[in-house]
């Protein structure tokens, strides 16, 4: 076999494994879904000039706080290679989805590596839940 279709062979050989690589990695980041917990409840929405509109909305914080949790779990249970500091868009839509509040939640990667094993979930999740509803509350 002559030189230059030998040398025409590994050039063809290169630019498809090149090409199959570059399509690899792009694939990764096309298909990135952020991390996000939607929440329905019209209490934020509405007024909450009296002490009872605020206990309640505390209150569903508090829970909102909970579902975060919950998510953040599934998450790291489907892809346990997560690391770094990460974080959780918090959405609240009222009851006909006209009107929306985005909260960035952070997840610090301390927290993160604690949930990894079962000691340091037991230390932490109480003190994530309570990050996370003061972090929701203080960003409303």
């Amino acid at each position: 076999m002559p030189r230059s279709t030998l040398a025409f062979l590994i050039m063809k050989k290169i630019l498809v494994l090149l090409v199959f690589f570059s399509s690899f990695s792009y694939s990764q980041f096309s298909f990135y879904k952020p991390y996000q917990v939607e929440v329905i409840s019209d209490i934020p929405f509405g007024s909450l000039a009296s002490e009872t509109d605020q206990l309640r909305l505390g209150l569903e914080a508090q829970q909102w706080s909970v579902e975060v949790l919950k998510y953040w779990l599934n998450e790291m249970r489907k892809n346990p290679f997560i690391s770094g500091d990460q974080k959780v868009n918090f959405i609240l839509f009222d009851s006909q989805k006209r009107r929306r509040i985005l909260i960035q939640v952070p997840v610090k990667e301390k927290t993160i590596d604690a949930f990894k094993t079962e000691a340091g979930f037991q230390n932490h999740y109480v003190d994530f839940i309570t990050e996370t509803y003061e972090w929701i509350l203080e960003n409303f």
